[in-house]
C-alpha cells in the first residue's frame, strides 16, 4: 500500500453530512457559491418547495421583480373583474374608449389594493363593494407578507466572505502546500474565525469505486479576528492524506476540496457560515499567490488591493 493510500485510510472521516457509499460521482458535491449540488427526486410538491425559503434566499433583483410582477398581475386580474362586471357601479369613473375604461379600472384596483383610495372613483352596490373589500383585504395581507419578507432578508445573517476562484499548489516551508485565499467584504467585522477542509476522492476498494472523505489538516485553522486576507494552507507533508499523489491521480480520483468557514459577525451579533469547494480542475499546480498589500501614500494604514486577490504567478518547482 502506498503512503498516500495509507494516509487516506488513516484520515477518513464519516461525519461530513455527505454519503460515502456512492459508487459514482456526477459533478461536484458543493457548488462554488456554497450551495449543495444535490437533487432529491420522488418528493411531493410540499416536500420539494418552500415559498418562504425560496423568497428569503433568492437574489435581491429577483425578489424585487417578483414583488412588481405580483402587483401588476393582481391589479390586472381585479381590473378585468371591474371592467367586465362592475363598470357601471364605479361612481366617478370617466367613461371613454374601452382602453380608457380599462385604465380607469386598473388604477382604481391599484388604489384599492394599497388602501390609498383617492376618492374620485368609488364602488356602488353590494357586489362591487364586496369585490373592492376583498381586494383591500388581499392588499393588507400582501403588505404584511412583503414587509415580513423584506425584514427577514434584511436581518438575515450573511457571511460576507470572498474566496479566490482558484486554489494553488505552492511552495510552503521545505515542501508544498495546497492553498486558497479568503477575505472579508462589505465591511464585515468577523471574529473567532474557523476553517475546516474536507477532501473527497473516488477510489478503488475491493474492486469497487467508493467515495472517501478525508480531513485535510491546516497550518492553522482559527483566527481571532479577520481584518485582512487569509491564505489558508494545507501542508502536503507526510501527514497529508494526499501526500505522494500526483495531480493526475487527484484528477482520476475526482478530488474535490470542500471548504467550511464559521465566524462570529459582530455587526449581526450572530454566527455566520460560508462554504465553497475547489474541484481538481480549479487547482493550479505550481503557482504562488501575488501579494495584495501595497503601501499607502501616507504610510499610516494597510492597503489591500483586491484586484490582485485572485492573481498568482507560475512556480513550476512547486508542482506535484
Amino acid at each position: 500500500m502506498s503512503l498516500w493510500r495509507h494516509n487516506i485510510n488513516r484520515k477518513t472521516v464519516e461525519n461530513t453530512g455527505l454519503n460515502s457509499v456512492v459508487s459514482n460521482k456526477f459533478g461536484r458535491f458543493v457548488n462554488k457559491d456554497g450551495t449543495a449540488n444535490i437533487q432529491f427526486v420522488n418528493k411531493t410538491i410540499f416536500q420539494r418547495h418552500s415559498v418562504y425559503h425560496y423568497l428569503i434566499n433568492i437574489p435581491g433583483w429577483k425578489f424585487i421583480f417578483f414583488i412588481f410582477a405580483y402587483y401588476a398581475i393582481i391589479n390586472f386580474i381585479f381590473a378585468l373583474i371591474y371592467y367586465w362586471f362592475c363598470l357601471d357601479h364605479l361612481a366617478g369613473l370617466i367613461q371613454g374608449s374601452p382602453l380608457e375604461n380599462f385604465e380607469e379600472a386598473y388604477f382604481f384596483s391599484s388604489q384599492t389594493l394599497t388602501t390609498v383610495g383617492y376618492g374620485r372613483v368609488s364602488p356602488v352596490g353590494l357586489p362591487t363593494n364586496t369585490i373592492a373589500s376583498t381586494e383591500a383585504l388581499i392588499g393588507i395581507l400582501t403588505l404584511a407578507l412583503v414587509t415580513g419578507l423584506l425584514y427577514g432578508r434584511f436581518v438575515k445573517p450573511r457571511a460576507y466572505i470572498r474566496f479566490t476562484k482558484q486554489a494553488v499548489i505552492a511552495p510552503f516551508k521545505e515542501g508544498r502546500g495546497l492553498m486558497f485565499r479568503l477575505a472579508p467584504i462589505k465591511g464585515a467585522t468577523l471574529s473567532e474565525v474557523e476553517v475546516k477542509i474536507t477532501g473527497s476522492l473516488m477510489l478503488e476498494e475491493n474492486g469497487k469505486r467508493v467515495n472517501k472523505y478525508v480531513d485535510l489538516p491546516l497550518q492553522f485553522n482559527t483566527l481571532t479576528t479577520l481584518y485582512l486576507t487569509w491564505t489558508v494552507v494545507h501542508p502536503i507533508n507526510e501527514d497529508s492524506p494526499i501526500h505522494g499523489m500526483t495531480l493526475e491521480e487527484l484528477d482520476k480520483a475526482e478530488f474535490e476540496m470542500i471548504v467550511f468557514v464559521k465566524a462570529f459577525d459582530e455587526d449581526f451579533s450572530n454566527t455566520v457560515i460560508a462554504r465553497t469547494s475547489y474541484h481538481v480542475d480549479e487547482i493550479t499546480n505550481g503557482a504562488k499567490f501575488i501579494p495584495v498589500y501595497i503601501d499607502s501614500a501616507e504610510l499610516q494604514t494597510t492597503v489591500v488591493d483586491m484586484t490582485k486577490f485572485d492573481s498568482f504567478n507560475p512556480t513550476p518547482e512547486a508542482a506535484l
